[in-house]
């Protein structure tokens, strides 16, 4: 009898465990996008094709190649001095491009 009890217990576990992932998979799909006002998509992927050659070449220089932190706050700091900022995009304003 103790051997199904504990059976028991252990599937009800894996269950709730299961439906906990589950739901906190629900919540962590929040979307960020770059912003800046008035930029089109044609220039953002210009700005933002160089700023993936820096990030590259200061990863590379700090020999971090491949780090993806380091060269994704190199990328933050490089859009960010072109003026973007990465927002949910539900947050855009209304009309905004989003740009990816």
């Amino acid at each position: 009898m103790k051997c199904v009890t504990s059976l028991g217990i252990k599937m009800v576990l894996l269950s709730c465990a299961s439906a906990g992932c589950l739901l906190l998979g629900g919540c962590g799909g929040a979307s960020y996008v770059w912003y800046q006002a008035g930029r089109d998509q044609a220039a953002f992927k210009q700005d933002h094709l160089q700023c993936e050659e820096e990030a590259a070449l200061f990863a590379k220089h700090m020999d971090k190649r491949g780090d993806k932190e380091v060269i994704s706050n190199r990328m933050k700091d490089c859009m960010g001095v072109r003026g973007y900022v990465k927002v949910l995009e539900e947050d855009l304003p209304a009309g905004a491009e989003k740009l990816q």
